[in-house]
């Protein structure tokens, strides 16, 4: 290595770092800026193992300790290590004050609390969609943010149902190229549902493979967040380093609705 090079380094150092400063700056203000309208975002997978709840989880909780209103965090997925069972939150009984609610108070009417957010795990005898209808629906007005596990959906049964309850969708999928296309395939679709809604992809690199399908997809419509791996999800730990910058940048995402900084 030359001499020139060198003492080039520090230059180069100091700029990543400042970088990535301003990088996490801007999706944290993204995050902590004042909505004036509910937001409803959904989590769900094509495949089972792909992550969906475990980035609900993250994500909850990443809002939860930004916003100075409580998040609600509503789980329809079914699953044995579903979002509720993350949170510690037991099943939620059936509630006339919140079926018919007229307040915050009839809200949060036999919700689980934790900090910064509430829970709603309502049984599912008629499956994910009638339970959020009928629990869900008449309560998310009442909170900035809302963010549903629907858990593993397939096109051609429930998905397009999950994601027309939703402002904004994450597609979670394995950042393998078949089943990230996949989802990227899904995508259009998702968007033209009469309500709207907008999708945003979340590819997890179960392979460590570095996340190159994630950047050659970063220039499609939708917006697309590479998420590292990180052991440490599965048993309900927090994200460390390059997952952690992960995570925010896709709460910032999923909030603004458009695409984030890179990171």
């Amino acid at each position: 290595m030359s001499t020139l090079a060198i003492r080039d380094m520090p230059a180069a150092l100091f700029g990543s770092a400042g970088a990535r400063r301003a990088r996490l700056t801007d999706w944290d203000a993204s995050i902590r800026g004042i909505r004036s309208t509910s937001r409803r975002i959904g989590f769900v997978s094509l495949e089972p193992g792909a992550g969906a709840t475990t980035l609900a989880e993250q994500v909850l909780r990443v809002i939860a300790a930004r916003r100075p209103d409580p998040a609600l965090a509503i789980d329809v997925s079914g699953g044995e290590r579903d979002l509720g069972a993350r949170l510690g939150a037991p099943a939620t009984a059936p509630s006339d004050a919140r079926a018919g609610a007229r307040t915050t108070a009839d809200a949060l009417t036999g919700l689980s609390t934790g900090i910064g957010w509430y829970a709603l795990r309502p049984p599912l005898p008629d499956g994910g969609v009638a339970a959020w209808l009928s629990e869900a629906a008449p309560i998310t007005r009442f909170f900035d943010v809302s963010i549903t596990d629907f858990g593993t959906r397939h096109p051609l049964v429930d998905l397009a149902a999950c994601s027309a309850l939703c402002d904004v969708v994450c597609l979670v999928s394995d950042g393998r190229r078949s089943p990230a296309e996949l989802a990227r395939a899904v995508a259009p679709a998702i968007a033209a549902l009469p309500e709207r809604p907008t999708p945003v992809l979340a590819l997890v690199d179960h392979s460590r493979a570095g996340g190159a399908v994630a950047r050659t997809m970063a220039s499609d419509e939708w917006p697309v967040v590479g998420i590292p791996f990180d052991r440490g999800l599965r048993g309900g730990g927090r994200p460390a380093g390059p997952a952690r910058d992960a995570v925010l940048q896709l709460a910032a995402t999923l909030l603004s609705a458009r695409k984030a900084v890179a990171a």
